[in-house]
């Protein structure tokens, strides 16, 4: 099987053109055209990870954070991370590929997981495509039962799995309503409060978005990572139910894994 194949499968269930116009899906370099002898799944390419791959037999590295945005490097040569990546990879006959707001924006994607994993129903995309409604960043939805804030946000840790989580807000407000976006999504505070949501959960707040609700809703941070780490699950287990003739694995070791004293 030649790795086109994989792509145009992914491409067909994540569509490059459900990416936001910032950024830089799909192949990110090599050639497709060669058999695939095995796909490593991260969510971020590193150096690490390109070793790990070679080690494992995979000429094909999957992850979802993009190297280059489109205003991205305009040299390749191996004095910074993207460059020693990208010529590595190309030394030794890798493909690199990225699933990022297309997978983001996808019904079986990012934040429909997001949501998922907080139990949540009636959900809806938070900002959805004027031309499409169903695909989108972000998705809101109501909890099974209402829940005090305290409660709410420490069985949100609970279940995202997180050391930290930052938030402002009511604390005696009844959480109901919940909007969520995995990443970096403080540019969506407005369409949360907009959806009526009592709580957005979400990444990468800053101090000052933090009050943009005005008391109207509780804003919770969990981290970007922390809201998208499922990425690779959902990624994993589309090859492995559709492709039996190659191996996948997860990457062991990520490059951001920040840590809390």
């Amino acid at each position: 099987m030649k790795i086109k194949e994989v792509i145009q499968f992914l491409e067909t269930k994540y569509p490059l053109a459900w990416q936001e116009d910032f950024d830089n899906c799909g192949l990110q370099c090599g050639n497709a055209e060669q058999e695939i002898t095995g796909v490593l799944v991260c969510f971020e390419m590193s150096d690490y990870t390109i070793e790990e791959a070679l080690k494992m037999g995979a000429n094909m590295v999957i992850s979802h954070h993009p190297l280059m945005l489109k205003n991205g490097i305009r040299q390749v040569a191996p004095v910074n991370r993207v460059g020693r990546i990208i010529c590595k990879a190309l030394e030794n006959r890798m493909v690199l590929y990225a699933m990022h707001t297309n997978m983001d924006s996808a019904p079986t994607g990012v934040n429909t997981f997001f949501a998922q994993k907080l139990n949540l129903q009636n959900v809806s995309v938070l900002a959805p495509n004027p031309a499409n409604l169903e695909i989108g960043l972000g998705r809101v939805g109501d909890l099974v039962e209402p829940m005090e804030a305290l409660p709410f946000l420490a069985w949100v840790k609970k279940t995202m799995g997180v050391k930290v989580l930052k938030y402002f807000g009511d604390e005696d407000k009844k959480i109901r309503r919940v909007a969520v976006c995995g990443g970096g999504g403080s540019s969506f505070i407005r369409d949360a409060i907009a959806a009526g949501a009592d709580a957005y959960i979400s990444g990468d707040i800053k101090y000052h978005d933090f009050h943009v609700a005005d008391h109207r809703m509780i804003i919770a941070d969990l981290g970007h990572l922390e809201t998208e780490h499922f990425v690779k699950e959902i990624i994993y287990n589309e090859l492995k139910e559709n492709f039996t003739n190659f191996a996948v694995h997860f990457c062991e070791k990520e490059m951001m894994q920040i840590k809390v004293l």
